[in-house]
């Protein structure tokens, strides 16, 4: 009897071990997906041809709340990478409110920066005019329903609603868009690079599961570069959060494409 009541302890007592350590590497990763992982930003860098002619900085999600001193370190991210101009695919701010903040720190982007609103940028503003002032005094523009040409770089940047506008030869063409899963409903056109955003890249992604937070409109397009048969797609995780200020194997991003 007494053998067994050993055996038993000792056999509670690995249980107990093993559970304290679950505990505990829980606990671990919580702290760090709550208050390091949000803010640890990284630039990647991916090349699609070789050699690149044109390099853009592609950013999304950037959710401004009020966080100030994390945007200004995007923003001096964005300004020490190498490329050409910038290319922002929405969601700028979860609300009205702070929109001023946010256009006072993106006005210090050192490149042309172009960009299109977000579902977040239509519910929360009634006018773009604002935004679209700083991105023009960036050297760049805000796209709605319109193409604008880097005649620099020969680029045309144009978005779903100007998908039929002519380009100039020799352009390349870049499609700028919020939602992933646009590129299906394209028919009849080829674009050099589409750039999205809107997934956050899940922002929690566990191995084998993946990921735990999507939104709709997405698709099969939920972080990186996919090839599809209108061209090159690069959706970016984005550079804040929503619902939840937690990221898990998911750090923000700032990408150069090079192409």
């Amino acid at each position: 009897m007494t053998e067994l009541l050993r055996m038993l302890t000792r056999s509670l007592l690995r249980v107990l071990f093993v559970v304290g350590v679950i505990v505990l590497l829980a606990a671990i990763c919580g702290v760090y997906a709550r208050y390091v992982e949000p803010r640890w930003l990284c630039v990647r860098h991916i090349t699609l041809s070789n050699p690149a002619t044109v390099r853009v900085i592609h950013i999304s999600d950037i959710h401004f709340s009020g966080d100030t001193r994390y945007l200004e370190k995007a923003v001096r991210t964005i300004n020490g990478a190498e490329a050409d101009f910038v290319c922002f695919t929405g969601d700028l701010v979860e609300d009205a409110a702070f929109l001023k903040g946010a256009l006072q720190i993106l006005a210090k982007v050192n490149k042309p920066m172009y960009g299109v609103p977000g579902n977040h940028d239509r519910w929360a503003l009634r006018s773009f005019d604002d935004v679209r002032e700083t991105f023009q005094k960036t050297g760049g523009d805000w796209l709605t329903g319109r193409s604008v040409l880097v005649s620099s770089k020969q680029v045309a940047l144009m978005t779903m609603a100007s998908l039929k506008d002519q380009t100039p030869p020799g352009f390349k063409r870049v499609l700028l868009e919020h939602y992933p899963d646009a590129v299906e409903q394209i028919r009849g056109a080829r674009f050099d690079l589409i750039l999205a955003g809107h997934t956050h890249g899940g922002q929690v992604r566990i191995p084998l599961i993946e990921r735990l937070i999507f939104p709709s409109d997405v698709g099969k397009y939920n972080r990186g570069l996919f090839q599809t048969q209108v061209g090159p797609l690069h959706v970016s995780p984005g550079i804040g959060t929503f619902l939840l200020n937690i990221r898990f194997l998911c750090r923000p991003e700032v990408t150069v494409i090079g192409f």
